[in-house]
Order: structure tokens, then C-alpha cells, then sequence
């Protein structure tokens, strides 16, 4: 009915109910055609960058390595997204032609195709060529989670003697992940083998038993609190009834805690109580300064003092850099300095840069301080050029420029945000907390599991560094 029409200028008040569902099955359709169209682009991409990538090795281009970041940073999406994409498109080009057909169509979405993919990448090729055509058939009828228990279910049956390969491959894919949600909160996840997580489970529900019944916390908040006690070393969630010696717990202690190593930015006046200006949390982002103070009050101060050109102690000789300055370094830069990257500068090495007039010291990750190397040595075509201390451009091979900032230096320095919009309350009214979105809505690709292991290091917080550019880590 609308085939070929823009939806955008269709009067959907004067439609009747049955001309809506023909217009949501057409946008559907459309949007998913669409997302066809980028898989296969992005896919297409990365097969041209292995090709390009002739020279291999620890002084080399890994074939396709870079694919991903060009794609990420002209869509503006995080780079694991990217590599999901191209892995679902290497596996409907490798094995599941009849999908990428319905796929390319806009018969099917994203999410379908990614619960075929799913479940038929261990399965046998003899096998394949008679699951695959049901899967498709039912995908065009049942939502994504159906059609996942029918694929489960199915696949057993047609392949039971795979069931040991399957559980093999799968154990490949464990992880443990951390994503930041709003409010100074984050959800950490992850997949283990089902001994593995059972036993952590069951550790803490026993962690979670170990205080008091007068304890005001429920079990989901002791099992949170457990799980930070064993990382922290302590081994033993502490009693929270208040009631000191008198607690029938409290006389078995654990470990002392470790202090965290965290890294936390914060104006002097927001830490005296002066103002209430956001702190930043290094790998997360913004936290409120109640609790930045409260955070503060076990800490190590390092006092980042506001420097111009001028006082740069290394400012007569461009290669020389002192402690003091790395510590700055780090602390102005907050985050690696590639664009949309979110590793914290403690994990991050300094690279040289060369700005207009000499070399100054920027923060990078592993994956993008190999890129920047590789740019560096004329092995990838990219560039990169600091113009003054708080502007690192990037330029892509498309030509694309891409700019970042010194995302720390503004939270020390709140005056010197000039991004921020004038006028606002600094101490608006608290509001409802957002509901955290399952996954990005247009990349819904969150958890997938690669199939393409030379993928596997594209996200840049699976990069295993090298060990020339391993930073220090200060476990005090």
C-alpha cells in the first residue's frame, strides 16, 4: 500500500485502524531493511581493511583491526556495536544465505536475525540446511523471544550429538561486564559457565546470610554490598543494624577493607562544600557531590593545580615530562582521548602529541594508542593533530575530522566549561531516575556473542595492551 511513499508526509490521523497496521508494517519493514543495509556496509568495510592489511605482527596492521573504529566514529556509536555488526554480517554471508535474503528484504529485523545467528553458529552444516528455512518461517510470525525457545529447542533435537561442541564454544564467550546507568549507579553483568556462576551465586547467599536478622537491607541490596566485600578483599559483608557490640554478628570480623582504587576529580570548593558542582567518576562520568565527599573521606589527594602554557614545567624542553605532570596528564584528560572512548585515564597510557608549536602528553587506551602508533608510522591512514592542550583532532581516512576534549579539566575547573549552557541552577530539583533502556534502541547488538574471534579485541576495554605500553598501576 505504501511501497515507495514517504511515511513522513502521511496524514496517519485520517488513516483507519487497518491503513495504521499497514503503515507500521511498512516502516517496520523499511527500518529493517535498513539495518540490513548497514550490516552489509560495515561488513563490507571490514573485508576491505583485511584485504589492505598485508603486514602483520606486532609492527603491524592485525587484519581489519580498524574497521570498526572508522565505522564507530562516523555513526557515533561505541565500537562493540560495530564489531557485532560486522559479525553477524560475516556469519549470514559464511552460512546463512536464505537469512541475509529475508534480512536484506525487511522480512525480518535485527533482533530475529540475530537469535538465528545465535543458535546456529556450532551447529552441523548438514544439519543447517534443514533448520534454517524454519527458523525463517516461524521468525516472520513470533517475536525474537519465541522464536529463540523454538530455535533451542529445535536444534537440540537435530543435533543432539553437538550439545558437548556447542557448550564448548559457548564457554569461549565468558565475560564479566560493566556499563554506567544514571544517578552514580552502574549494572554489572556478565556470562559464566553454570558451575562458575552458581558458584558465586551461592556465595553470595551465604555472604548475604552473615548478618543479623535487625540488618534493614534487603537480599538483592546484600548480595550487591557481598559482592563488592569480595572484591574489596574483606571477605565478609558487614553487619548494618547499627547496634555495635550488642549485634550477634558483629563480634566475626573479616579483613579490612582495601581501599578502592578509583579515580575521582573534584573541584576544591565543591570538596569544601562550597558549591555543588558535579565530581567525575573516572569510566563512569558525572557523580553528585554528596557523594564525591563521602568518597573523599577514605582518599588520596593529589592537588591539580589550574596551569596556563606558560607554567608548564616542561615547557622548555618538549620531551621531558616529570611525575607531577603525568599525574596532571591523567587527571585533565579523565578519559582517552579517541572519540566516544570511555577507558579511564588510569588505564590508559600518555602518548606524545605535537600540537602547533610543541609536544605535549595526551591520554589514549591501549587499542587507540596502537592506532595512533600505526597513524604515526604512516601504516593506517589516519591523523591526528593537538592545536592547543584541550583540542585533540582526529582526522579519519574518509577525511572526517572528529574532536575531542579534556573531558577531566572540566569538572576541576567548572568555570572553564564554556560547552556548558549559561544560566542553569546549579542545584536543580531532584527528579524520578530515568529508566535504563535494555540496549540502544538502534543498535540493539548489547551481549552478543562474536562469532569471528579475530573480533575480539575490537571493544577497546578487550584490548590486551602490549607490554612496552602497559601503564603503571599504584595499588596504594
Amino acid at each position: 500500500m505504501f511501497e515507495g511513499s514517504d511515511l513522513s508526509v502521511l496524514d496517519f490521523q485520517a488513516m483507519s485502524d487497518e491503513g495504521l497496521i499497514d503503515a507500521l508494517r511498512t516502516a517496520h519493514g523499511a527500518s529493517a531493511a535498513a539495518q540490513a543495509a548497514e550490516v552489509f556496509a560495515v561488513r563490507e568495510l571490514y573485508r576491505r581493511h583485511r584485504a589492505a592489511s598485508a603486514e602483520p605482527g606486532p609492527g603491524g596492521v592485525r587484519a581489519g583491526e580498524f574497521a570498526a573504529t572508522e565505522a564507530a566514529v562516523a555513526l557515533q556509536v561505541d565500537e562493540g556495536s560495530v564489531a557485532a555488526m560486522i559479525d553477524v554480517g560475516l556469519a549470514l554471508e559464511d552460512w546463512l544465505p536464505r537469512t541475509r535474503a529475508e534480512f536484506a528484504a525487511g522480512r525480518i529485523d535485527v533482533a530475529k536475525v540475530r537469535v538465528i545467528v545465535d543458535n546456529t553458529r556450532a551447529v552441523a552444516r548438514d544439519v543447517l540446511g534443514e533448520l534454517e528455512p524454519r527458523l525463517l518461517e516461524t521468525a516472520g510470525r513470533t517475536t525474537p523471544v519465541r522464536l529463540r525457545q523454538a530455535a533451542r529447542r529445535w536444534v537440540a533435537r537435530l543435533d543432539p550429538v553437538g550439545a558437548q561442541r556447542r557448550r564448548e564454544r559457548r564457554q569461549d564467550d565468558r565475560d564479566v561486564r560493566i556499563r554506567a546507568v544514571q544517578d552514580s549507579m552502574a549494572v554489572f553483568d556478565g556470562v559464566l559457565p553454570a558451575p562458575g556462576a552458581q558458584t558465586v551465586a551461592m556465595r553470595l547467599r551465604e555472604m548475604s546470610l552473615q548478618v543479623c536478622a535487625a540488618d534493614p537491607r534487603t537480599m538483592p541490596q546484600r548480595r550487591a554490598d557481598a559482592l563488592v566485600a569480595l572484591a574489596d578483599g574483606s571477605g565478609r559483608l558487614r553487619c548494618a543494624c547499627g547496634r555495635g557490640a550488642r549485634c550477634p554478628k558483629g563480634e566475626v570480623a573479616g579483613a579490612a577493607p582495601r581501599r578502592p582504587l578509583i579515580q575521582i576529580g573534584i573541584p576544591a570548593d565543591t570538596l569544601l562544600g562550597m558549591r555543588e558542582a558535579p565530581a567525575f567518576l573516572a569510566g563512569y562520568g558525572p557523580i553528585d557531590a554528596a557523594l564525591a565527599r563521602i568518597l573523599a573521606e577514605d582518599a588520596r589527594f593529589q592537588v591539580i593545580p589550574e596551569r596556563s602554557a606558560a607554567d608548564d614545567p616542561a615547557a622548555d624542553d618538549p620531551v621531558a615530562r616529570s611525575p607531577l605532570l603525568d599525574r596532571e596528564v591523567r587527571a585533565l584528560d579523565g578519559m582517552c582521548r579517541f572519540p566516544g572512548c570511555t577507558m579511564p585515564a588510569a588505564e590508559s597510557v600518555l602518548a606524545q602529541r605535537q600540537s602547533a608549536s610543541r609536544a605535549e602528553a595526551t591520554v589514549l587506551c591501549p587499542r587507540h594508542h596502537r592506532l595512533k602508533t600505526l597513524s604515526d608510522n604512516r601504516k593506517v591512514p589516519w591523523e591526528t593533530w593537538l592545536a592547543d592542550p584541550d583540542r585533540l583532532q582526529w582526522t579519519a581516512p574518509t577525511g572526517d575530522i572528529h574532536t575531542t576534549a579534556r573531558e577531566g579539566a572540566r569538572y576541576l575547573f567548572p568555570h572553564k566549561d564554556i560547552d556548558v549552557p549559561a544560566g542553569l541552577n546549579e542545584n536543580p530539583p531532584q527528579t524520578e531516575p530515568a529508566i535504563d533502556l535494555p540496549d540502544d534502541l538502534a543498535y540493539p547488538f548489547r551481549g552478543h556473542a562474536l562469532v569471528n574471534r579475530q573480533l575480539c579485541r575490537i571493544a577497546p576495554e578487550d584490548e590486551i595492551p602490549d607490554d612496552a605500553t602497559t601503564p603503571a598501576i599504584n595499588p596504594a
